[in-house]
């Protein structure tokens, strides 16, 4: 009697040439449960899906380049300025007159330093920066499509998926987007500033909120674009189901987020101990691997609550309004 041989994984050639016509959908692993202890075998296996997700977040938000290149400095001016805030009276007292008092002084608080100033170029890299608001949704929508469908096991045609997402959320995606990162961007400005300034206890209040804030905005991203892109609600409906799963999920986006954090100190630790990998991980997997862990938490939790109680019990209610999810 033959034996029978062993299931492998899938080599590196599998990895990035599935067959088309079944679109690189693994029915054996489609099939089984989206839960913790499947995770990583599932992850492996679409590791070519998400490789690719990650190029398109990255070269999709390509003004994100010119903001980097802005806020690092490089294209600033230095001039020399004084470390000190009471350089410019010291200097006016030892014009006036200089002893061993005030060259001491001096010597203190007398020392230069570099400030940098923006130039034109700067100006223009900040510029071309905020055109990350037009791409930002779409971007997202079309990322967002293809990991929701890796998470549900449907087959997934890369490119075309991310560009038909695209075309059919068109205008939401684009107006979901500007909220989206607009809300980012001032969570963001409000936690440094606040941290910088807690030197009151209203301050230190109000950093922590800003911080919990995050995190609660944080997950609500898991759900926002995978309800606009599976049900036909107004944004201000997808925000309130994405608020409403933030709490309802509550113990798989807990582990979501623990294991953003992990992948993120991860390639923060190689950024310090081996700079080049710590610097070519975000562009190769970071985006993906994090965004696919998100939407591994937030699918079955929308499946659960949305879809499964309209397929299982009479239609006594108005059903929810899908949208058209053939590829």
């Amino acid at each position: 009697m033959s034996k029978k041989s062993r299931k492998k994984g899938p080599s590196l050639y599998d990895l990035f040439h599935r067959d088309p016509l079944a679109g690189g959908g693994i029915s054996k692993n489609d099939t089984l449960e989206r839960n913790f202890k499947n995770f990583f075998k599932l992850s492996w296996w679409h590791i070519g899906h998400i490789l690719s997700v990650n190029m398109f977040f990255i070269f999709g938000n390509f003004p994100l380049f010119f903001g980097l290149l802005a806020f690092s400095g490089l294209l600033n001016d230095t001039l020399p300025s004084p470390a000190s805030s009471v350089f410019a009276n010291l200097f006016g007292t030892v014009r006036e007159g200089y002893n061993p008092f005030t060259a001491a002084l001096y010597g203190i608080h007398g020392v230069q330093g570099n400030l940098s100033v923006n130039t034109t170029a700067t100006n223009v890299m900040y510029g071309l920066f905020f055109l990350i608001f037009l791409t930002w949704g779409f971007v997202n929508t079309g990322t967002t499509f293809i990991l929701r469908n890796l998470v549900k096991g449907d087959p997934v045609f890369t490119v075309r998926d991310f560009f038909y997402s695209i075309k059919r959320n068109l205008i939401q995606s684009f107006i979901l987007g500007i909220i989206d990162l607009a809300v980012c961007l001032l969570i963001c400005y409000d936690i440094i500033f606040f941290y910088f300034n807690m030197g009151t206890y209203v301050s230190a209040l109000l950093f922590y909120a800003s911080v919990f804030l995050a995190l609660i905005y944080f997950v609500m991203r898991f759900y926002m674009y995978n309800i606009m892109i599976t049900f036909k609600l107004s944004i201000p409906k997808i925000l309130k189901n994405s608020f409403i799963f933030s709490a309802l999920g509550m113990k798989r986006n807990l582990l979501a987020l623990l294991g953003i954090a992990i992948v993120v100190l991860i390639d923060y630790y190689f950024m310090i101990l081996i700079l080049p990998l710590g610097v070519i991980l975000p562009i190769i997997i970071l985006y993906g691997y994090c965004a696919y862990m998100g939407s591994y938490a937030a699918w079955p939790k929308i499946k659960q609550y949305m879809i499964d109680p309209y397929q299982t019990e009479e239609k006594e209610e108005e059903e929810p309004v899908f949208k058209d999810d053939v590829t």
